[in-house]
């Protein structure tokens, strides 16, 4: 921002007025607004690729997974890296002979970074855990009764204190139920939050963690949406009298928290409301904080006549929230999870329909010069 100010003539030591006419007028305040733009990604031989999870510890380091193999259900774990120009494909396990998915990833540090997704050999889904170390992508092994589920949010506080959440049965006969699992560096930990969440039909979907005693993960409660925070000993359910659909959270401080999906809502300290809108009839699947006055959110926006989803991308600045625009590309495109940083880097991930077929998608902010 740029400010006009008056500059005194100094004569004999001592400061002369400067005559009106010579004051410089106050420039005008320049105001910066932020936008995206999509950068490439490779795509597997097999196509059919798409991005579901993101996590970035710098500028230039960043990992971002999903599948690929099939449109709708990939037959591959997926895993790129960003080093500040270009992604590159890693190798990744794979377990299952028919399905293999990543569906969110949390990076520590270079040389670690935790992945959860599911698998298949055709008769059911089952939870997939992976750590890369030592440069390498490995499979982590899960409980041995955690035959049936799948994994989607992952938060890492340290190598030896890792969060999970998900859920375990199948939820095309509704028996599935919220899980939540703690790495401690060599063994996982059953953290229960049924009783917190209550029985029937549940599945946590997205987790953040602040420390190991301010944990926040949301999903559903039968047909309610359901907050849950960790305080250090036990899982409580929060209140927030919520509708819609929740599908991703991020914990900015003790006393301020947001949650997306079909909604915007966030968290004071003492209560969760409704904070903005979504806007074009679409839906929010990823949200991160730059910081408490800039906080960005990412998903799909309703198809219009022409039948094609868009991007949705859009920025609470402290005040309100408002669309960011950026360079959209050829045919339906959807985000599905974003990461952001200290300073200022914002990466966004999903995927794109062409007539191509299905591949990954990756945005990234843009700014004017010295904007916020």
């Amino acid at each position: 921002m740029l400010f006009g100010f008056a500059i005194a003539s100094i004569i004999g030591g001592e400061s002369e007025p400067v005559p009106p006419t010579a004051t410089p007028s106050k420039e005008p305040t320049v105001t910066c607004v932020p936008s995206w733009e999509s950068i490439p990604s490779p795509d597997p031989q097999d196509g059919g690729s798409l991005l579901l999870g993101v996590s970035a510890i710098a500028a230039d380091d960043a990992w971002a997974v999903g599948g690929s193999g099939d449109p709708t259900d990939p037959t591959h774990t997926l895993a790129l890296r960003w080093n500040g120009a270009e992604w590159d494909l890693f190798e990744t396990p794979n377990l299952g002979s028919v399905a293999n998915r990543f569906n969110a990833v949390d990076e520590l540090s270079p040389d670690a970074a935790y992945a959860v997704g599911k698998t298949s050999n055709g008769v059911s889904d089952t939870p997939l855990a992976a750590v890369f170390e030592a440069g390498t992508w490995s499979l982590l092994a899960l409980p041995s009764d955690l035959s049936e589920g799948t994994l989607t949010g992952v938060a890492a506080i340290a190598t030896d204190d890792v969060w999970v959440v998900g859920s375990t049965g199948d939820p095309v006969v509704g028996s599935e139920r919220a899980l939540a699992l703690r790495w401690d560096g060599s063994a996982w930990e059953r953290a229960p939050v049924i009783p917190a969440i209550g029985g029937g039909r549940s599945a946590l979907v997205a987790v953040s963690a602040l420390s190991a005693d301010d944990v926040w993960a949301v999903g559903y409660h039968h047909n309610t949406p359901a907050v849950l925070h960790f305080d250090g000993d036990a899982w409580s359910r929060s209140n927030a009298d919520l509708q819609g659909d929740l599908l991703a959270v991020t914990a900015v401080g003790q006393d301020d928290a947001w949650v997306v999906g079909s909604t915007i809502a966030r968290f004071d300290g003492t209560k969760w409301s409704t904070w903005g809108s979504v806007r074009g009839e679409g839906t929010l699947g990823g949200i991160g904080a730059v910081s408490p006055a800039d906080v960005w959110a990412v998903g799909v926006r309703s198809p219009g006549d022409s039948g094609e989803s868009k991007a949705l991308v859009q920025r609470w600045d402290g005040d309100r929230w408002s669309l960011v625009g950026g360079g959209g590309v050829p045919g339906s495109e959807t985000l599905t999870a974003i990461s952001t940083l200290p300073d200022g880097t914002v990466l966004g991930v999903g995927y794109r329909d062409a007539k191509g077929g299905r591949s990954t998608l990756v945005i990234r902010r843009t700014t004017c010069l010295g904007g916020a």
